[in-house]
């Protein structure tokens, strides 16, 4: 893959993480007016509705229809598991835990992703990805916790973090899947169909046990705009050409940017940031950074030595 290639991708990736890192606000401001469920359907339907209208300008070719027909178990299990589930079970926690528990969980997605792919697809983890992830991880607890040494002491587990557990397990989980048995799809098609599972699964739930209401509010229409336009039509497309290109695992420690981004629609907001978090997100940039570099081999007559 030549540089310019990589590039657009890390772009998709950085553009990815930057609208879910803002989502967490956005998805609080949603919630205030609307049930979790109710939130994911309207969230849903709307994505799909947008990833319907990209089909029609950017047609799928025969080959992805026919081998979305032939993998279409493997499609309505994605998006039962990787997008459904991981949506309830997301948001569900993000009610009963704070902040600092939700992120810190989330932070342990590329870990998850890199133990998963072990099994799945025989991959190993390399010396410098588990760098990289160290220092993702060390970067999001300085995010989050502004260098403050009793907010981590005084961590605690609760019902809401076994739920944000559970969604981050589902979550990486779908994206190992993704490379190892959807591969064959166009990432586009592939967003559109399993968009389209997830928001059948949704209605079908609302439909059955919730009420349904739909507040006028500038902030909620705004609010439920941003979450089904971007962050799951567009995101969502960007994230698995991501994964098909990049890989599970190099995709998956972008991820700790989401609280780096996060941390910044903070500040917009009117929140100050200390000097704690402005070096932890200099720690998920650098881990990012270990994890581009290439190592080249150096061969001579005698052996031939790999750093990683």
């Amino acid at each position: 893959m030549n540089s310019t290639n990589k590039g657009k991708y890390y772009f998709f990736l950085i553009f990815t993480t930057f609208v879910w890192g803002i989502n967490f606000h956005i998805s609080q401001v949603a919630l205030k007016y609307t049930s979790p469920m109710v939130t994911g359907t309207y969230r849903y339907f709307l994505g799909a509705i947008c990833l319907i209208g990209f089909a029609f300008i950017k047609k799928p070719s025969k080959e992805d229809v026919s081998r979305a027909i032939s993998n279409w178990k493997s499609i309505i299990f994605l998006g039962v598991i990787g997008a459904f589930l991981y949506n309830v079970l997301f948001l569900e926690g993000i009610k009963s835990t704070s902040a600092f528990n939700g992120v810190l969980i989330i932070g342990l997605t590329p870990l998850n992703t890199a133990l998963i792919s072990i099994p799945m697809l025989g991959t190993r983890l390399k010396r410098k990805e588990m760098i990289s992830i160290l220092f993702g991880f060390i970067g999001i607890l300085l995010v989050i916790s502004k260098g403050d040494i009793n907010t981590i002491r005084s961590f605690s587990f609760s019902k809401g973090d076994l739920y944000i557990l559970a969604a981050n397990i589902s979550f990486s989980f779908a994206n190992v899947y993704i490379k190892k048995y959807l591969n064959n799809i166009s990432p586009l098609w592939l967003t559109n169909l399993v968009t389209i599972v997830a928001c059948i699964c949704f209605m079908i739930y609302t439909l059955s046990f919730e009420t349904i209401s739909f507040p006028t509010s500038q902030e909620y229409l705004w609010s439920i705009l941003f979450m089904g336009v971007l962050s799951t039509a567009i995101a969502g497309a960007f994230w698995i050409i991501s994964i098909k290109e990049m890989g599970a695992e190099t995709s998956t420690l972008f991820m700790n940017l989401v609280p780096v981004f996060g941390t910044s629609a903070s500040f917009i907001l009117g929140e100050e940031i200390v000097g704690a978090q402005i070096f932890g997100g200099l720690f998920v940039i650098t881990g990012l950074l270990i994890n581009s570099i290439k190592i080249k081999r150096k061969k001579s007559t005698a052996q031939s030595v790999s750093t990683f």
